[in-house]
Order: C-alpha cells, then sequence, then structure tokens
C-alpha cells in the first residue's frame, strides 16, 4: 500500500517563481534614505524660521508696560544688591587698597566722630611716643622676658611643686 501524501514544504534550495533575492519584511533602504533627507531638510528650514523669527523680534521696540518706572533703570544699583561684585583687575584693585592705606597712615582723619578718637600720621604718633618716655630709643627699648623665658622659669616651679607632693 503505497498512498501519496501531497505536503505543502518545497525544498530549500528551489525559488519560487515571482520571489526576489530578499525577504520582503527588510526595511527598504529608499525610505531610510528618504527619511534621513528629510530629517536634514527640517533642521535647516528650522534653523532658518527660529532666524526669522528673532531678527524679526530684535527690529521690534520692547513693549510698552504702564507699571513700568519712568525714567532709566540703573543696571549697577541692580547688580550691587542682587549679585557679587567681581574683581575686574586684581593688580590694579591691590594698588588702589594700598594706596588707600597710606593715605590713612599719613593723614589725619576720624576713627569714630562721636566718640572722639581721631587718626594722626604715623610718624607724628611716633615722634609723640619719643617724647613721652625720654632716653627711650630704638637702641635701648626695655621689653619684658621673653615667652621662651616665661616657659623655662614655669618648668622648675612645677617640679618643685611635684616633689613636694610626692
Amino acid at each position: 500500500m503505497h498512498t501519496h501524501t501531497e505536503s505543502s514544504a518545497l525544498p530549500q534550495g528551489i525559488p519560487k517563481p515571482g520571489l526576489k533575492d530578499y525577504e520582503r519584511s527588510d526595511v527598504a533602504v529608499k525610505w531610510v534614505f528618504g527619511f534621513i533627507v528629510a530629517l536634514f531638510l527640517g533642521g535647516i528650514a528650522l534653523h532658518l524660521l527660529i532666524a526669522w523669527q528673532l531678527n524679526r523680534l530684535r527690529k521690534q521696540p520692547p513693549p510698552a508696560d504702564q507699571w513700568a518706572r519712568t525714567g532709566q533703570v540703573r543696571l549697577p544699583e541692580l547688580v550691587e544688591r542682587k549679585f557679587p561684585r567681581l574683581q575686574i583687575a586684581p593688580p590694579a584693585d591691590l594698588k588702589a587698597f594700598r594706596a588707600r592705606e597710606e593715605a590713612q597712615l599719613h593723614s589725619y582723619g576720624w576713627v569714630n566722630r562721636t566718640s572722639g578718637v581721631a587718626r594722626i600720621p604715623i610718624e607724628r604718633a611716633m615722634s609723640l611716643l619719643v617724647e613721652k618716655q625720654p632716653g627711650v630709643g630704638a637702641s635701648n627699648i626695655q621689653t619684658g622676658k621673653s615667652t621662651l623665658q616665661l616657659q623655662q622659669e614655669r618648668v622648675p616651679n612645677r617640679l618643685r611643686e611635684s616633689g613636694k607632693s610626692k
């Protein structure tokens, strides 16, 4: 008994008539390139549209606001209030700072007028100091004991106290 069954499967090596060399489920290359070109052209169009809008806005005057202040707002006041001042030229700022300090060292002025505290030039202050203490010059200034001398005096005292307590 020989039965013949009809199979729907075809052998792998025999192509069907009308089939192409690739599967239909693959992506079409012409559509991929078309999408990339459309994306590029859209980017250029968007760039041109934004440039046109910015030029249009630049030519228009700013809108008038009924609540805006009359006159012009001074920008330095706003910057000083809200933001720290940045140092633009450090060498020039240091030079100006030193000039102010030198001017204070060599001039008269008030430190606190209500308390009666004044500032005098440093040369005058040194001469007044020398006048108050006759016989005291730069060569024979008497000073107290140094820190090292004070520490050395403390060490024997502590040793004596610890020896007595034993």
